[in-house]
């Protein structure tokens, strides 16, 4: 396999990484924790994706010894900080709950 080809299909895998990040932040703070979020679940999901990019990269520096040490493969193999980027997206989904004054999601 080309360097190339192996360069972009490793872009894949951490664009695929930080929308899975953000889908599954949104889907706890949406679905499990019946919370309402700007935009719904969508709104939820694009803060989410925001979050895990900020988190991954500005949170790496923090965590990379802690992943290393902990879970090689969350660091390394995947050339994304997955911990930082999870870290990230919650945050960024916690502020986003308490910009709208954590009301819980109607029932219907």
């Amino acid at each position: 396999m080309s360097p190339e080809i192996k360069s972009f299909l490793n872009i894949l895998k951490v664009i695929f990484i930080i929308l899975i990040l953000g889908a599954s932040v949104a889907s706890i703070f949406y679905h499990m924790k019946r919370r309402e979020l700007f935009g719904g679940y969508i709104g939820g999901f694009v803060v989410g994706v925001i979050g895990a990019l900020i988190g991954g990269f500005i949170l790496d520096r923090l965590f990379y010894d802690i992943s290393v040490q902990i879970l090689k493969f969350l660091a390394e193999g995947a050339g994304f900080n997955i911990i930082a980027g999870f870290l990230g997206a919650f945050l960024a989904l916690y502020i986003m709950n308490r910009l709208n004054h954590d009301k819980e999601r109607k029932k219907y």
